[in-house]
C-alpha cells in the first residue's frame, strides 16, 4: 500500500511540475501577444470572455490571466465591466487542459510516449536560444505531464478494492456539499485545479469513486480556484480585491447551478448515448466540467455591466494614494507590472503638472492630495520599478524600464522644486516674467488634458520648444539682471533672487519636457537642455 501512495503522489507531483514547466514555456513564447491581444480585442464583456477563454486556453494557466487582467484594470488599460467578462472566460478556459488530459492520458494512453518527446524538449531547452528554448520548455513539460498520469493511474489502480465509492461520502444532497468541499480543498492544497481534475479523472478510471462524486469533486475544484485569489487579494490593490471578490462570487454561483444541472445532465445524456458514462466516463466528466462552466459565461456575461457597479458600491475605492496602482502580485506577471507602472508615473505627472500651474498664480500643492503622500508615493514608485528590473526578462523589458527610470528621475527633482518657496516668490515678484508664467502654465494644463489619451504632438513640441527658449534666454537674461544691478535698478540681493527664480522656472520646465518625452515616448535620448541641475 505504501508504494501505491507514494507513486500517487509522484505521478501527482509530476504533473504540477509538468503544468508549471509548460504553462512557463508558453507564456514566454506567447504571453507578451496575448497580453496585448487581451486589450486590443476586449471591447465588452462578451469579446472580454472569448480573449478570457482563449488567453487562458493557450497559457494554461487562469491566474496568469487574472492577474493581467487586474493589472490592466489598474492601469486603465481595461474597465471592471470587460475585466469580469475575461475573469469568466478564464473559467472555461482552463477546461482545456481537462479535454487534453482526458484525450491524451487516458483514450491515447500517452504515458510511454512522453519520454521521447521530454527528451526532445529538454534538448531543445538547453541548446536552442529564445523562441527555441521556450519551445523545449512548453514540450518537455507537456511530456511530464502526461508521464505523471501514467504514474498517477499506475498508483490509484493499486488502490482497487480497497478503495470504493463508499469510501466517500453517498450520492446525497449533503453527500455531495461535502465533496464540493474535498475538491476545494483539492485545489488548495495543489494550488491548481487542473491537478484536482486530474486527480478526480484517474479515480474516476479506476472505480474509486462514481461519477456524481467525481462530478461534485470538480465543482469544488472551481470553487476552490478563488481561495488562491482571496488570499493572494489580501492586501493588494482595490482592482485586485474587487476582482477576487467578483471571481469568488461567479464561482460560488456556477458551483450551486453546476450542482443543480448534474442530474439532468446525467438524465440527458443517458437518454442519447446510452451507457457512455460507464464507458468514458472521462469525456463524459470532462464534458460536464465545460458545460457549466460555458452556461454559467453565457449567464454571467449579460449580467456583467450590473454586477460590476453592485462590486464597485461593496467595495468603494478609499486609497488616496498616486500608487494605490502598485499591487505586489502583478509582479508575477511583467506586462501589468510594466502597465500599471506607466500608469502611477501618468498619475503622479498629472498631480506635479497641476502643482507647477498652480505655482504660476501663487497658490499651494492641489487639494485633497498630501505632499507628504506624493513624496511616499514617489519612493513607493521607486522601489517597485526596482523590482520589476529585478524581475528578469531584461531584455524583453529594458526600453520601458530605461524610460521609466528617466521619467521617475525628472519627477523627483520636480517635485523637489515645487517645495521651493523662496523662488517661487521671486518668480512671482518679477512683472518682466508674468507672461512667461501665463504661457506655461497654459502649457501644463494642454499636456495633462492630453495625458489619458497620449499626450499630443504639438503639445509636446510647444513644451519642448519652451523650454530649449528658455535655455537659450539663460546667460542673457542673467546679463540684463546684472546690468540692472550695476545700474542701481535692483539690489544685488534682488538681482540674486531674480537669477535664481529663472534658473527655477528654465529648470521646471526642462522636467516637464523631459517627462513627457519618455511617458510620451517621443524621444528617449536625454536632449543637450540644462545639464546642470544643481540649486
Amino acid at each position: 500500500m505504501t508504494g501505491e501512495i507514494l507513486t500517487t503522489l509522484g505521478g501527482l507531483g509530476l504533473f504540477l511540475l509538468g503544468m508549471v514547466v509548460m504553462t512557463e514555456g508558453l507564456k514566454a513564447m506567447a504571453g507578451e501577444a496575448l497580453h496585448a491581444w487581451l486589450t486590443r480585442f476586449t471591447r465588452s464583456p462578451s469579446s472580454g470572455a472569448l480573449t478570457g477563454t482563449v488567453a487562458t486556453a493557450v497559457l494554461q494557466s487562469s491566474s496568469a490571466t487574472t492577474v493581467t487582467t487586474v493589472g490592466f484594470v489598474a492601469a486603465g488599460l481595461l474597465t471592471f465591466p470587460q475585466a469580469l467578462g475575461i475573469v469568466f472566460g478564464a473559467n472555461l478556459g482552463t477546461t482545456i487542459t481537462g479535454w487534453m488530459v482526458a484525450l491524451f492520458g487516458f483514450k491515447l494512453k500517452i504515458g510511454a510516449a512522453a519520454l521521447p518527446v521530454i527528451f526532445v524538449g529538454a534538448m531543445l531547452r538547453l541548446f536552442g536560444r529564445g523562441r527555441w528554448a521556450d519551445l523545449g520548455r512548453t514540450i518537455a513539460g507537456f511530456g511530464v505531464i502526461f508521464l505523471g498520469i501514467a504514474y498517477t493511474q499506475e498508483g490509484m489502480a493499486g488502490f482497487t478494492g480497497s478503495l470504493t465509492p463508499e469510501s466517500f461520502p453517498p450520492d446525497t444532497f449533503f453527500g455531495r456539499l461535502a465533496l464540493v468541499g474535498l475538491g476545494a480543498l483539492i485545489t488548495v492544497v495543489t494550488r491548481s485545479s487542473s491537478a484536482g481534475v486530474a486527480m478526480a479523472m484517474t479515480a474516476l478510471s479506476v472505480g474509486a469513486i462514481n461519477f456524481p462524486q467525481a462530478a461534485a469533486m470538480i465543482i469544488g475544484m472551481d470553487v476552490g480556484t478563488t481561495v488562491t485569489a482571496v488570499i493572494a487579494a489580501i492586501g493588494s490593490s482595490q482592482a485586485a480585491r474587487r476582482t477576487g471578490f467578483s471571481h469568488t462570487i461567479f464561482n460560488i454561483f456556477t458551483a450551486i447551478g453546476a450542482l443543480l444541472l448534474l442530474d439532468p445532465y446525467l438524465w440527458t445524456l443517458d437518454a442519447w448515448r446510452p451507457g457512455w458514462v460507464v464507458t468514458s466516463p472521462e469525456l463524459a466528466l470532462v464534458g460536464f466540467h465545460t458545460l457549466f462552466n460555458g452556461a454559467a459565461v453565457l449567464v454571467g456575461v449579460p449580467l456583467a455591466g450590473p454586477f460590476a457597479r453592485l462590486i464597485e458600491f461593496i467595495m468603494p475605492e478609499r486609497e488616496t494614494s498616486l500608487a494605490k496602482r502598485l499591487d505586489q502580485q502583478l509582479l508575477q506577471e511583467p506586462a501589468a507590472a510594466s502597465a500599471a507602472l506607466e500608469a502611477t508615473l501618468s498619475d503622479i505627472f498629472d498631480y506635479l503638472l497641476d502643482w507647477a500651474g498652480r505655482r504660476m498664480v501663487g497658490h499651494g500643492a492641489p487639494p485633497g492630495m498630501p505632499v507628504n503622500v506624493v513624496r511616499q508615493d514617489l519612493l513607493d514608485t521607486r522601489d517597485y520599478l526596482d523590482q520589476i528590473n529585478a524581475g528578469g526578462e531584461k531584455g524583453r523589458y529594458q526600453p520601458q524600464i530605461g524610460s521609466a527610470i528617466h521619467a521617475l528621475d525628472h519627477l523627483q527633482r520636480l517635485f523637489w522644486r515645487l517645495e521651493q518657496n523662496e523662488r517661487i516668490a521671486g518668480l512671482l515678484a518679477d512683472e518682466t516674467l508674468k507672461p512667461l508664467l501665463i504661457e506655461y502654465r497654459t502649457l501644463c494644463a494642454e499636456v495633462r488634458s492630453s495625458l489619458a489619451q497620449g499626450i499630443d504632438a504639438t503639445t509636446y513640441q510647444r513644451l519642448g520648444g519652451f523650454a530649449l527658449r528658455l535655455w537659450e534666454d539663460a546667460e542673457p537674461a542673467r546679463d540684463r539682471a546684472i546690468e540692472a544691478a550695476v545700474a542701481l535698478d535692483f539690489s544685488v540681493a534682488d538681482t540674486g533672487q531674480r537669477m535664481a527664480a529663472q534658473r527655477w522656472l528654465q529648470r521646471v520646465a526642462h522636467h516637464v519636457w523631459r517627462v513627457a518625452s519618455h511617458l510620451g515616448g517621443f524621444d528617449i535620448r536625454e536632449a543637450t537642455t540644462p545639464g546642470d541641475d544643481s540649486a
